[in-house]
């Protein structure tokens, strides 16, 4: 198949195909995400149009940060012949974009984001990372020797004065299923790429007007979760708490019906000795020492365990000589 075109349109095309530009703001709100504003070439600013991202893998970036020694232009906002008019885009820290014009045609831009604010660098060969946009330093490292789940409190470049405290969570949740349906936009609303379209409303849309609540990525509610904090780690069931070790007091908790402890060879128990009362918890046969976590009241004690306070089963207590 032979494509015709002039030497003038296969030069327009060429010099028209990609560009580089900052991103002001972004848009998750559909099906495919968008950028509200960016910057390429002086009074250049197109608005509402696609950003790729790679199957599996999607972020919502910073906005771009104000310069605060960023003056407001005293010239004046209208156009003129030659198209210099837009003289207040904003110059703080962006996101950065590719833009790619498909068939050269400017009114059809395709961005391909980075942003060198948050992005971490210096990293060995080999290692990749999926790390949060928001500039907090958390991520998922995948290194030789193992995959790392990484959280930490502190500042972030979003918020950079607010000391936040954050927890690394592995959770089982329930949550509605987001919809992928699409529709046109209604006349005159602003265009969404190239196929100008967007979430349908409806249950677990997370979007299209901007007036329904929030999707919940992170689940509706929690079945079980393990949770990581910088004192502690806990073990919840839904909203409770059943188990925790916290760092600072060396103080392990659980909480639950029964508690099954099975060892094939031996245990050993480094506790200090202590005097409990147990006489209103258990009935005790005979006379002197008494020993507990028995599983029947004639059972050889010589292979059992002096415990210091009651079993999490039902058993019987022996007096020893």
């Amino acid at each position: 198949m032979t494509i015709r075109t002039t030497l003038a349109n296969a030069a327009r095309q060429a010099r028209m195909g990609t560009a580089r530009a900052t991103i002001r703001e972004f848009s998750d709100d559909h099906l495919m995400q968008e950028v509200k504003k960016a910057d390429v070439y002086h009074s250049e600013t197109p608005s509402d149009f696609e950003r790729w991202q790679m199957v599996g893998m999607t972020s919502f970036p910073i906005k771009q940060q104000e310069d605060p020694n960023q003056k407001k232009s005293s010239k004046p906002s209208n156009p003129t012949e030659d198209g210099d008019w837009n003289h207040d885009q904003p110059k703080g820290p962006a996101a950065e974009a590719l833009m790619i014009y498909v068939g050269g045609s400017r009114s059809h831009p395709i961005a391909l984001v980075d942003d060198r604010r948050v992005r971490p660098y210096d990293m060995s060969e080999g290692e990749g990372a999926n790390y949060a946009p928001d500039g907090s330093e958390q991520m998922v490292l995948f290194k030789e020797n193992g995959t790392y789940v990484v959280s930490l409190d502190g500042k972030s470049v979003k918020d950079p004065k607010s000391d936040k405290t954050r927890f690394a969570s592995l959770r089982h949740v329930n949550k509605k299923m987001q919809t992928h349906k699409i529709e046109k936009k209604q006349d005159g609303q602003s265009g969404g790429g190239a196929a100008g379209v967007q979430a349908l409303e409806g249950e677990g849309s997370g979007g299209g007007t901007g007036q329904q609540e929030k999707y919940k990525h992170e689940g509706d509610s929690v079945n079980t979760e393990v949770r990581c904090t910088k004192d502690r780690i806990e073990f919840r069931a839904g909203d409770n708490v059943v188990g925790y070790y916290e760092a600072s007091s060396e103080t392990w908790f659980l909480k639950g019906k029964i508690a099954t402890m099975e060892f094939s060879d031996h245990i050993e128990s480094k506790a200090p000795k202590v005097n409990v009362d147990v006489s209103d918890r258990f009935q005790t046969y005979g006379g002197g020492k008494t020993f507990l976590g028995l599983d029947n009241k004639d059972e050889d004690i010589d292979t059992k365990v002096v415990t210091e306070g009651g079993p999490a089963k039902k058993t019987f207590a022996k007096i020893g000589s």
